[in-house]
């Protein structure tokens, strides 16, 4: 049986909020809704990580913060935002590590900048654990009751959420050992991840016609380490996103606090199975033949083996999982006044453009400036323009279906709930495409010459647009600047918070489309002209025209 109680939530004054999931996401989140005047209840069904209690389990790919991250923490507080820029490394590119034509023969890498380092134009290798204990930290600091605060509750769970009251949502929350205890809220949301419990109980407990998929990529990851060197120092350029591009498989390392770095290989998941098979029989039958992990390494990663040591790298091959990468669509992302998701919720990507935890935070950051739009917390701050606004797609208007006459105005945070799922699925679409794409990018376009010659391009074309004939103005507001005439496609995804992922599409193809008529063009021209000197050359030889 469960037990009951009810927060009083018909008081204007005192409007609560739930967030499911303490991750990354859902932590900044409450964070916000706290700041807003929601009474906040964060729950989490692991332990809190700061008592050493919950052992982490190495599947984390280490995370890269980019200014799309970096401004939507600033949104909730610039004091956090600074303690955590603190603790990251800064990355100003990749560094490619090529492949060896010979086997012991040095292997050669090439740095590839980002952006304009000078101008700031670089991403952070953070640690997800240590930004989550900066996050929760932040929580700490926040009044423990009333408006503004927050109650973070672990090792408790969602079991149950009935959406069919009129006002709020009814849920049963069950503290691990305990039985489960019926609440009510006002605003629910569920920012827990891929598997999202919320996620489940709108698609069970609401009449909303929720479509939903999932699905994975052929490619899973292990994570892997090199330490720090002697006297503490990186073994690896610190200051780089290092990769060993090979096509199907594809190796990462980013640089850690401590020195060390943390390695993801990326592979089929059938190479992981029959590396593992093969790797199985040798143990199995006690032979001392090669070792097919090892064999892999010193082919394709010799320089990343070097530094790991085989014992090493046998050991987290064994010991760590190798886990899939998955891919969650759903629309729409919210249900009336009473539920939304966010994060991996809403839209889990792969990681292979590193903005899966930037563009969560985004969501956090939209979320926000829907709430102060519509006017629809407790304490809302001073009405803020819609994201995006040159790009903002008309907001919807419900509908009498038998009249067809609008309907009476909705609460103010169905409003904003409703504004946020129709601005933020164009976006969400679009970076999930874009992370698809990546991949072939990371794993074999940075070392083909056409590529090379295509960043070239970019890096001209964007110096030349910067130039007084060509210049447009900058707004000095990260979130509301739109970049230069002319950017690369990264550039715009990873350093133009105030640019929208579908915009970022859009401008990418329309300067592809002008590099294709440019090189069209010239070709042409090269064409006409040797056309031109072969004519010449007939003409002058039969002295139909004197040729000097």
């Amino acid at each position: 049986m469960s037990k009951s109680t009810r927060s009083d939530t018909n008081q204007s004054d005192d409007r609560t909020a739930l967030v499911v999931g303490a991750g990354l996401v859902g932590t900044l989140c409450a964070a916000m809704l706290a700041s807003r005047g929601w009474t906040v209840t964060l729950i989490e069904y692991r332990a809190d990580p700061r008592l050493g209690t919950h052992a982490e389990r190495a599947r984390s790919i280490n995370l890269a913060l980019s200014p799309r991250g970096i401004e939507a923490i600033r949104s909730v507080s610039e004091e956090l935002v600074e303690r955590v820029l603190k603790e990251g490394i800064e990355m100003r590119g990749r560094m490619v590590h090529k492949k060896a034509k010979r086997e012991g023969e040095p292997v050669e890498k090439d740095g590839q900048d980002y952006g304009n380092y000078d101008e700031g134009e670089c991403i952070r290798s953070t640690s997800r654990t240590g930004l989550g204990i900066q996050l929760l930290d932040h929580l700490d600091g926040l009044p423990k009751q009333g408006r503004g605060s927050v109650t973070t509750l672990f090792e408790t769970k969602l079991v149950e959420m009935d959406l069919r009251k009129e006002h709020g949502v009814d849920v049963v929350l069950q503290k691990k050992g305990r039985e489960g205890e019926k609440r009510h809220f006002d605003f629910v949301v569920g920012g827990d991840g891929a598997y999202s419990q919320v996620r489940q109980q709108m698609m069970r407990g609401s009449r909303l016609r929720f479509d939903f998929r999932q699905y994975f990529a052929k490619h899973s990851y292990l994570e892997l380490s090199i330490p720090a060197g002697p006297n503490e120092t990186f073994l690896l350029e610190p200051n780089y996103l290092h990769i060993w591009p090979r096509g199907e498989f594809m190796l990462i390392a980013l640089a850690n606090l401590d020195k060390s770095f943390t390695l993801t290989l990326f592979a089929h998941d059938s190479t992981f199975s029959s590396i593992d098979a093969q790797l199985a029989s040798s143990d199995s039958s006690n032979s001392n033949g090669s070792n097919p992990v090892v064999e892999l390494f010193r082919k394709e990663f010799p320089d990343a083996l070097e530094h790991m040591g085989e014992e090493a790298l046998l050991r987290s091959w064994k010991e760590n999982p190798k886990d899939g990468l998955i891919t969650v669509e759903c629309s729409p992302y919210h249900y009336q006044d009473k539920v939304l998701l966010i994060g991996d919720a809403a839209h889990g990507m792969v990681p292979f453009y590193g903005q899966g935890m930037n563009c969560g935070f985004e969501d956090v950051r939209v979320l926000s400036s829907m709430l102060d739009h519509f006017g629809a917390s407790p304490s809302s701050l001073i009405p803020s323009p819609l994201p995006y606004s040159e790009v903002t797609p008309p907001l919807p208007v419900p509908m009498d279906p038998s009249s067809k006459e609008p309907l009476p105005a909705k609460t103010p945070l169905a409003q904003a709930l409703a504004a946020y799922t129709t601005i933020r699925a164009p976006s969400l679409s679009a970076i999930q495409q874009l992370a698809q794409r990546n991949y072939t990018e990371m794993a074999s376009s940075v070392l083909s010459p056409l590529y090379l010659l295509r960043r070239g391009l970019d890096s001209l074309l964007s110096s030349l647009s910067t130039l007084p004939p060509f210049a447009i103005p900058r707004d000095q507001d990260p979130t509301k600047d739109r970049g230069g005439r002319w950017e690369s496609l990264y550039r715009m995804v990873t350093f133009r918070p105030g640019l929208a992922y579908e915009e970022v599409i859009r401008r990418s193809e329309w300067q592809q489309r002008v590099l294709r008529r440019a090189v069209q063009a010239i070709g042409g021209a090269v064409f006409a002209g040797v056309a031109v000197g072969a004519g010449l050359r007939y003409a002058g030889r039969y002295r139909l025209v004197k040729v000097a």
